[in-house]
């Protein structure tokens, strides 16, 4: 099915005022979104992932008798899987405030940025993420000060509905860690509702000098929800970043993880476990973009496909001129559990200098038969050996997270995942 979109129905969008939070940002966006235009499948970076549903969703949100939302909101004690991290409720950030909340002594600021702010913020550079920026509720700003060395993971929770929007909701988030700093996020991606939904979601994260992150996704939406999610990385000198999105839900999934190594000695790891079922489609694209010398990155994601599940990774290292003795290396490993399971994977690297050490490699294949063979020998069933062999492979990646109270909740999530693959 092609992919289509009425522009003079966002141009009316924009245009009312009353519905418009950010009418001059939005203009902005259009005109960029009218560059690019909506991808499909004839773009390369979209050949195996069709968005149709996702932008019917969004037109259908644009109807007249969709554009006020209902004021409910969500539970402003809700803390999602139990994880014990500091919660932000998006919900209760006001337009012009700026709310500071101390977190281990620490003066952390969340404020909702207004036109002003946004318009110099805010990167507009893919059409999804224009089609946010047009569209967005709140445009939602996180800073740590200098020095801060943060224990507790700070969790952002995009349970849907955050109010009651039909059929769309976009949200876009800023970090802004400041200098010789230390702290861990939690992105937590659930659904309150099994109504077809379109998440768009565009996460921006800026590291300053000689500062370290952890950085966590959770995705367990339901069925009948779409997302798209979007992350902008940079680093400055001699920071690290420890990135691992954890796929679990959702009818249809893409995350971009866009990571601009800007300066000296800057680092970044993006680990990925995805698991999906029947009927499911998880995207996965990820690209280093190593500016600066000195500087390393690695991909690597592990996948398990059910019946008629459909995947796709894709990740680039582009290495430029005057990116010397930079590291990168992309993996992605997938084990099939059905004839009808699939995916396409691609890793990449595009290399413009020789002071380079750079390796990628992927593995497709099913779970080691002689393995269960051993295992069913000792007294272990047929089903509890594959759940065995299927949680020691995801692990490899799990094991990665440096966010210990996520981790009795991830174990619950995969075990949950397991029994219905």
């Amino acid at each position: 099915m092609p992919v289509s979109l009425d522009l003079n129905n966002l141009d009316r969008k924009i245009l009312n005022n009353d519905q418009a939070i950010y009418p001059e940002l939005g203009q902005i966006a259009l005109k960029k979104l009218k560059e690019l235009g909506i991808p499909d499948k004839k773009h390369e970076h979209w050949r195996y992932t069709d968005i149709s549903e996702p932008i019917q969703l969004l037109e259908k949100s644009l109807s007249p008798n969709n554009q006020k939302s209902s004021k409910k909101k969500t539970d402003r004690n809700h803390n999602p899987g139990n994880i014990d991290a500091y919660w932000l409720n998006i919900s209760d950030i006001d337009f012009g405030k700026n709310k500071i909340i101390e977190i281990e002594g620490y003066s952390v600021q969340i404020k909702c940025l207004n036109e002003e702010q946004a318009i110099k913020e805010l990167k507009i550079n893919d059409p999804l993420g224009c089609l946010n920026a047009l569209l967005t509720q709140k445009i939602i700003k996180i800073t740590i000060p200098e020095d801060s060395v943060i224990e507790a993971p700070i969790g952002i929770s995009c349970v849907e509905p955050t109010y009651s929007h039909k059929y769309c909701s976009n949200f876009r988030f800023i970090i802004d860690i400041k200098k010789n700093s230390k702290v861990s996020f939690i992105s937590f991606y659930e659904s309150n509702s099994n109504e077809s939904h379109f998440s768009n979601i565009v996460m921006q994260i800026n590291l300053a000098k000689n500062t370290e992150t952890e950085y966590l996704k959770i995705q367990n939406l339901s069925e009948t929800h779409n997302l798209i999610d979007r992350s902008i990385i940079d680093l400055g000198t001699d920071s690290q970043i420890n990135y691992t999105t954890v796929d679990i839900g959702s009818k249809l999934s893409r995350t971009d993880v866009e990571v601009n190594l800007n300066n000296e000695k800057s680092s970044a790891v993006i680990n990925g476990v995805y698991l999906c079922e029947k009927n499911q489609h998880i995207d996965n694209h990820i690209w280093s973009n190593h500016i600066s010398q000195s500087t390393s990155s690695t991909q690597n994601f592990y996948g398990i496909i059910g019946e008629k599940g459909h995947c796709v990774f894709n990740g680039k290292a582009l290495i430029k001129e005057n990116a010397l003795e930079t590291e990168a290396n992309q993996y992605n490993h997938n084990i099939l559990l059905d004839d009808s399971a699939s995916v396409d994977t691609k890793p990449e690297l595009e290399i413009y200098n020789d002071s380079v050490k750079c390796s990628h490699g992927c593995t497709i294949g099913q779970l080691d038969e002689d393995a269960i063979f051993y295992m069913k020998s000792r007294g272990i069933d047929s089903k509890t050996a594959k759940s065995m062999l299927i949680s020691a492979f995801v692990k490899n990646i799990l094991s990665k997270i440096n966010i210990e109270t996520s981790r009795e909740y991830l174990d619950e999530l995969i075990s949950s995942k397991l029994e219905r693959l």
